[in-house]
């Protein structure tokens, strides 16, 4: 992984770890539902963010890989594919 790739994950893995942390005293504060809801989609959000950069890193590093050790291409994408999906449901 890029350094620039891995330093956007954790600066973004930061920010939803300030995002929940924010939730929780809303909580304890007993905020509206309503606002409370709205920063449990944003955390939702930037970890579907973070999920598919994950999901881009892993099928360039498997595709590399595919190519450098001449692997059968049509079942290694259909490995790849089902590793996305499993993570994504």
């Amino acid at each position: 992984m890029a350094a620039s790739e891995k330093e956007d994950i954790l600066m973004r893995l930061r920010t939803i770890r300030g995002h929940i942390s924010g939730i929780e005293k809303m909580i304890e504060e007993e905020k509206e539902c309503a606002d409370i809801l709205v920063q449990v989609s944003a955390v939702t959000s930037s970890m579907n963010k973070v999920k598919n950069m994950l999901n881009r890193h892993f099928v360039d590093h498997c595709l590399d890989k595919v190519i450098t050790e001449e692997k059968d291409l049509k079942s290694e994408v259909s490995k790849i594919l089902d590793n996305i999906l499993k993570f994504n449901e």
